[in-house]
């Protein structure tokens, strides 16, 4: 969804930085770029979220596309309800 390849995008600032641990490195909680918040909630309609998760799958070789495209319409929600708080969105990592 950022447009570059995965290792670009993860060098960027706020990416995958690990702010909290718990349980010796096995429950990190990690930044999301604001660009990647930025996009989903850009991102706008169902169709283009749907080409996301397409994409995303074509990818990997596996997975729901329309579950991944109704994961990605939840994290839009909750981008753009962050953005009109000044807040930013994290990632717990449960391993």
């Amino acid at each position: 969804m950022s447009g570059v390849d995965f290792d670009e995008f993860a060098a960027r600032p706020r990416t995958f930085h690990v702010i909290a641990e718990r349980d010796e490195d096995e429950r990190p909680v990690l930044t999301i770029s604001d660009e990647l918040q930025r996009r989903p909630r850009g991102a706008g309609s169902c169709l283009t979220l749907a080409a996301a998760a397409l994409s995303w799958v074509d990818a990997r070789g596996s997975g729901d596309a329309d579950a991944i495209a109704g994961l990605l319409h939840e994290l839009a929600g909750l981008a753009r309800r962050a953005r009109r708080c000044d807040e930013r969105l994290y990632r717990w990592v449960r391993i």
